[in-house]
This record gives C-alpha cells, structure tokens and sequence, in this order.
C-alpha cells in the first residue's frame, strides 16, 4: 500500500545534501583519522588507519537468475587500527596539523567554558 507523499517527505528548497539533517555522517578517512586523533589526544607524528578484513568464500544466488548458483566472496570488515606512520608514507595525517596542541591562552579559555559531552568530531 502505497502512502501519498506529504509536505514533511520532502526537503524544504533551502535544505542542501551539506546541511539536511541526517541518520547517516559520511567520513573521508583524513577525517576520520583526525577525528580519532582528537579522541586519543595524539598531537604529534604521523598517523594512519589500518583497517583488517576477512573474506570468506560462499555459494550465491544472483538476484537476476534466483535458480542459478554461482561462486561469491563475503567480506566483512574486522577492526580498524590507528597506527604511527612514515610521514612520506602516502594517506599519512600529521597529529600536529589536525590537532594542535592547545596554548596555555587557549587552554585557560577553554577551561572557562562549560563543559561538553566527548564526541569524535
């Protein structure tokens, strides 16, 4: 059954893809590595983001011929692993670039606001 669209099921004209609210948040992995950084309090050296798969062969049936069985691979992903890199190494992200450590101005400001919930972003 289908329901008639309503004025809520669509975007207003303003609301772009950069600032509709959201369920999803999409990361490049520069970002992500940042965002972990921050989480970890890392200031310094060269980071990247290793992440461990594991693949598993499986018997599957293509959705277009649902009578057919063919060979597949399932992959699932693991973990994900921050780890100290070369700086030359290439998706290499600086600590210090992405999370500076803070002046002790800055850091008597910060101590004057209140308080916010810990996040990754």
């Amino acid at each position: 059954m289908l329901l008639p669209r309503t004025e809520s099921d669509t975007p207003a004209p303003h609301c772009t893809e950069a600032n509709m609210p959201t369920s999803e948040h999409k990361y490049s992995i520069d970002d992500l590595i940042a965002a972990l950084l921050r989480d970890q309090g890392i200031h310094h050296g060269h980071w990247a983001l290793n992440v461990e798969f594991s693949a598993t062969g499986a018997a599957v049936k293509p959705q277009d011929q649902p009578t057919r069985t063919l060979p597949g691979l399932i992959v699932s992903v693991n973990s994900a692993t921050l780890a100290a890199a070369d700086p030359s190494a290439q998706g290499a992200v600086d600590a210090a670039v992405v999370n500076p450590r803070k002046t002790a101005v800055a850091r008597r400001r910060a101590s004057n606001r209140k308080p916010a919930p810990p996040t990754l972003q």
